[in-house]
């Protein structure tokens, strides 16, 4: 004989709809950089991690601005990797300018910004000259795109160290039902009913 009692119907139910509520990413980016979470070593140059932990800034955060980048660009060789992560540099170069300003007015990342906008350039040239969907893939994670300008923005308009905030939910999140006095009552009642029913014999 078992000990534990068989879930109930209500639960079954619960169970089914919350399963059908955790199905994960959605988008092709989304999938793409899921499937880069468990990987650790190797997806930043040791060195690098080291000038990070020097300048007393997170490598993780590091680790992800990277796996955001690549989850968007979908590199297939050495030459792309290498090409989104200078991207990923240079990106996260502007957001440490960016924090660190102190002076009046904007911090200046007109530099940083013409950098990547060739690397941008020069990741679509790679991709058509091997007539790969970059156009595709560019329009499936940021919408409609227009020149390099517009994508560096759209981009950055999608990356956490800019302050973009992660998805919210598309479903309400449901509350906890508090039984109602009613159902404590046809609960209960039979229990007090017999309770009731064996004081009367007794006495």
């Amino acid at each position: 004989m078992s000990l534990l009692k068989p879930p109930s119907a209500l639960k079954i139910a619960a169970n089914r709809r919350n399963a059908l509520k955790s199905t994960g990413p959605k988008t092709a980016a989304g999938k793409r950089r899921v499937a880069l979470n468990t990987r650790r070593r190797d997806l930043i140059p040791e060195e690098l991690e080291r000038q990070l932990l020097a300048r007393g800034e997170d490598p993780r955060d590091f680790r992800r601005l990277h796996r955001d980048v690549i989850a968007i660009f979908h590199p297939d060789d050495r030459v792309q990797l290498d090409a989104v992560l200078h991207m990923a540099l240079k990106w996260w170069e502007k957001a440490r300018r960016t924090r660190n300003w102190v002076g009046s007015g904007p911090a200046t990342t007109d530099d940083l910004d013409k950098q990547l906008e060739e690397w941008i350039q020069f990741l679509v040239y790679i991709q058509r000259q091997r007539h790969e969907w970059w156009q595709h893939r560019l329009v499936a994670v940021l919408g409609p795109v227009g020149g390099p300008t517009d994508v560096r923005r759209k981009i950055e308009a999608r990356l956490f160290i800019f302050g973009a905030k992660p998805g919210k939910r598309k479903y309400r999140r449901q509350t906890r039902r508090e039984p109602t006095f009613q159902e404590f009552i046809e609960a209960v009642g039979p229990i007090l009913a017999g309770a009731a029913g064996q004081a009367a014999q007794v006495g």
